[in-house]
């Protein structure tokens, strides 16, 4: 009996020891580069929405390798080669990698030893169909624009919707039936947190396997549905308190008694800027009706974005903390593009979201 006790004691032990040296185990990343004779080649990986360097090596005679390479679960990880002369984008696991790429011809990359890889590449590769079709569709609307056929631009953008439809469907049916995949879990985050209902979303983060909820990309989703869930229609719009041009605090909350457009935009974003002559004429227009505008920027430069203030006569409320895209606001609101804006109302509650000027102005009609 103390024989057996002292067996099953030692191999729990040992499997616990070999558990223990496979988590802890550093690992390899080799590569080697055709055509590119050598180049500092940087390791990166995403970070709080930055690409943050994690190692770095001199590439010699077309080959590099990267030591001590710690991970618990794939990652897609990235090569960057003399500041993007090259870049290669691949999923990392918990084996030694083998990278053979081909300057001259970037396409033809290969990812030896990660299994999640070769499946990130195969999704790829189905996706692509659908973004394709959508490639060609632009062509077309472009050139019925130019020709001005507005009955063809009408049905170009009633197929364009079909083929994203279609694709959105086939994207999260992958995500659905590959429940247990990093890679699905990594799709969901990035591509069908923007595109999904908030119910669908939940659906299918709950539906991911135990792993899989243990990845970087499934504590990325939940944040994503944490902040479609405050600002949905009919919640009360997140306080903060940003400087105007001159310095002065102001908190979203001091606006309330006024029907506001929280927009976030930039000087320094084309689209953003283009919309400042409408939403003018907008906020001419209803702004004595207890409407107030206030333009969340997400400014580099302090001295610029006054002078654009003024070049476009902007009158509404302006504040930036000149953080650029590593505002706090940012991850408040989950901003992902610019222009974003949500509309609220009195109270400060969320009564509408990413209105064109068009749209905007009816609903502005309608409410006041």
């Amino acid at each position: 009996m103390k024989k057996l006790l002292l067996l099953i004691i030692l191999f729990i032990l040992l499997f616990s020891c070999k558990n223990s040296n496979q988590k802890d185990k550093d690992f390899l990343i080799k590569g080697y580069i055709t055509g590119y004779f050598e180049g500092k080649v940087v390791l990166s990986k995403y970070e709080n929405g930055h690409l943050a360097p994690i190692d770095s090596v001199y590439m010699r005679k077309s080959q590099f390798k990267f030591k001590h390479i710690k991970i618990k679960n794939p990652e897609l990880y990235y090569l960057i080669v003399d500041d993007g002369e090259i870049i290669i984008e691949f999923f990392m696991e918990q084996n030694n990698i083998q990278i053979n790429a081909d300057y001259n011809t970037k396409e033809n990359l290969e990812v030896k030893g990660s299994k999640t890889h070769s499946e990130y590449v195969a999704f790829l590769e189905n996706n692509v169909v659908f973004e394709n079709k959508q490639s060609k569709i632009y062509e077309q609307k472009e050139l019925a624009m130019s020709n001005n056929d507005t009955s063809l631009l009408s049905q170009l953008e009633f197929e364009f919707e079909n083929i994203s439809n279609e694709q959105i469907s086939f994207i999260k049916k992958y995500v659905n039936e590959n429940n247990n995949s990093f890679v699905s879990v990594f799709i969901a985050s990035r591509s069908l947190a923007d595109l999904l209902e908030l119910k669908e979303l939940e659906d299918v983060a709950n539906n991911f396997t135990d792993i899989v909820k243990t990845s970087v990309y499934y504590k990325e989703l939940q944040d994503k549905i944490a902040v479609r869930k405050r600002t949905q229609i009919g919640m009360q719009a997140p306080d903060f308190s940003l400087a105007d041009t001159s310095g002065v605090n102001i908190s979203l909350s001091s606006l309330q008694g006024k029907f506001v457009l929280l927009d976030f935009a930039a000087s320094w974003h084309g689209i953003s800027r283009s919309r400042n002559p409408e939403l003018n004429k907008i906020y001419k227009k209803y702004k004595s009706r207890n409407f107030e505008i206030l333009q969340v920027c997400l400014e580099r430069n302090k001295n610029q974005w006054k002078n654009v203030i003024n070049t476009d006569i902007i009158n509404w409320i302006c504040v930036s903390d000149i953080k650029a895209l590593d505002s706090d606001i940012i991850k408040l609101y989950g901003i992902r593009k610019l222009p974003t804006n949500f509309l609220l109302d009195k109270h400060g509650k969320i009564i509408n979201y990413n209105l064109t000027p068009k749209k905007l102005d009816e609903v502005l009609k309608r409410i006041l």
